[in-house]
């Protein structure tokens, strides 16, 4: 054991030098090789990279200095957002420890993807619009339609919505993303009907029902992270609500507003 741990402790010792020397100095702070590669480890075995690094810890380095010579960690702004930077540092910490100290079981992941996904998806909407600013516009297209021009056609001439270059097309869209008003108007359409113009805020759309479904239903393993940290989060808020009530924390001034 002896005869293999001599040469790596040789080899330790040639390499701390290199590994801890100053590449550049600003203002008399050195910026060292070490910095560099913690600053991004790929500096350790790519000179571009390790060029660039240095460069930015330089810059970084020469406004640290400025900022210090002219007294700017003596303001009360500065040791402000420094105390909130700090009491930030150890809330993350908290949550941290308490999320490792309280983990989430897979029955609990899975009694939840259950309960969540146990009844009906909701639906979900495959359309194609045209967004025009003036319902003059609106007309124009309308008539075009009616004379029996492609509806994708005429979205590529007339929508001003970002879809246009998509013929209209906004794909397969959750019920629950789409605009109510043009939302009410689809749950009465029957496919590849044209309907409007709906009043919107962006001016007046003309839709087409391209298609109806239910959403398909993840799979566990599919919503699994999202899941568990939806129950992490609801233990955090418990655990909060729990340290409030034993702190006697209550309120001075009535809460304002709505």
């Amino acid at each position: 054991m002896r005869h293999i741990l001599a040469p790596l402790i040789a080899t330790a010792a040639l390499a701390w030098p290199t590994y801890a020397q100053s590449l550049a100095e600003v203002g008399g702070v050195p910026v060292t090789l070490r910095q560099v590669i913690a600053a991004n480890p790929q500096s350790a075995t790519d000179a571009r990279v390790r060029n660039q690094v240095l460069i930015a810890l330089v810059n970084r380095q020469a406004v640290l200095n400025e900022a210090k010579r002219t007294g700017l960690e003596s303001k009360q702004e500065y040791k402000a957002e420094l105390l909130q930077d700090q009491e930030s540092l150890l809330i993350n910490l908290m949550v941290n420890d308490f999320t490792a100290a309280h983990p989430v079981s897979s029955q609990q992941i899975s009694e939840t993807y259950e309960r969540v996904f146990s009844g009906p998806m909701p639906e979900q909407y495959r359309y194609r619009q045209i967004v025009v600013s003036s319902f003059s516009d609106a007309e124009a297209a309308i008539a075009l339609l009616k004379g029996g021009k492609d509806f994708s056609m005429v979205a590529e001439d007339f929508s001003e919505d970002q879809s246009a270059d998509l013929g209209g097309e906004v794909g397969w869209q959750l019920e629950t993303q789409i605009p109510a008003p043009i939302l009410r108007t689809l749950q009465t359409m029957q496919i590849m009907q044209i309907t409007g113009p709906l009043s919107i805020p962006q001016g007046y759309v003309i839709i087409q029902l391209c298609g109806r479904r239910s959403a398909p239903k993840p799979t566990l393993d599919q919503v699994r992270d999202k899941i568990t940290r939806a129950l992490e989060e609801q233990k955090w808020i418990e655990y909060v609500v729990k340290l409030r009530s034993e702190q006697g924390a209550h309120l001075l001034v009535p809460i304002s507003g709505g």
